[in-house]
């Protein structure tokens, strides 16, 4: 009876073995909605198939459809936009974040940016790179790219609002440390490891604009299945099963990032 009233408890705490078991209880009574909802008609199978529907329809994703090509296509154009704005963002954002001169010249111009609707801007990419891989990658970069930059100017910005990084900070002026050991040895880790919750952060973004980029031209990829099946009202059913496998794409890289962030940042977590 205790366990059951722990359960209810404001602010309370489950073991881990009960977490694991209401996780899966969560996802059976999901899928029991789903399928109840198209059973009992109260929204039309055209509209929301039953599960059972979308599950089988992977046999024609895989066989007509090719659904291993597309999905490692879209797989290369995530990494390769994600790497494409790492590689602008992090040493730009950290120009922007510790000299003055960038910072108060560009700041305001870095975050107006964000704010810029990207599926309107698919016509300037066509227009600078074409039609082909390129331009897809080139889409999501930017797209990534125009939220990493200030976050990690921000994430600079933050060490002086932190009492034990400040400190940190003093104590490596006073014992003479150079700016490139400052950087190697203070800023360089404690930004990144901070940084790197904002990248795993962006994993849903970047399949969003993924699926927007595909389907522009589309030659291939899991948002060119996408819109082949919503330009065929019939198919209604691989709809969803794309939508299902980009969900489960993105929770796994969700975790395998998070794994990576453990491990090049072990410091943060002990």
């Amino acid at each position: 009876m205790e366990k059951v009233k722990r359960l209810f408890r404001f602010g309370g705490e489950v073991d881990r073995k009960t977490e694991m078991t209401l996780n899966v209880l969560g996802w059976l009574l999901l899928l029991f909605v789903w399928w109840l909802v198209p059973k009992m008609g109260w929204i039309k199978p055209t509209i929301l198939p039953s599960p059972v529907d979308v599950l089988l329809c992977f046999k024609t994703l895989f066989v007509e459809r090719h659904l291993l090509y597309n999905t490692g296509y879209s797989i290369f154009i995530n990494l390769g936009g994600y790497l494409q704005a790492m590689a602008l963002a992090i040493p730009l954002g950290f120009i922007v974040g510790l000299i003055p001169f960038f910072r108060h010249l560009v700041s305001k111009q870095i975050e107006a940016v964000r704010f810029t609707p990207l599926p309107a801007t698919t016509g300037i990419f066509m227009a600078l790179f074409g039609l082909g891989l390129g331009v897809k990658v080139q889409f999501l970069a930017f797209g990534i790219f125009v939220y990493l930059l200030p976050a990690i100017a921000q994430r600079v910005k933050d060490i002086q609002t932190d009492d034990h990084l400040k400190a940190l900070q003093q104590t490596m002026w006073t014992l003479n440390a150079s700016p490139w050991m400052m950087m190697r040895h203070f800023y360089i880790p404690s930004v990144l490891s901070r940084f790197s919750m904002d990248v795993i952060n962006l994993v849903a973004v970047s399949w969003t604009y993924i699926v927007i980029a595909e389907m522009v031209n589309a030659q291939g990829g899991l948002g060119s299945m996408i819109y082949m099946a919503t330009s065929r009202g019939s198919h209604v059913d691989q709809l969803y099963a794309v939508l299902l496998l980009i969900i489960f794409i993105g929770f796994i890289q969700d975790k395998l990032l998070k794994l990576l962030d453990r491990k090049l940042f072990k410091f943060k977590y002990a």
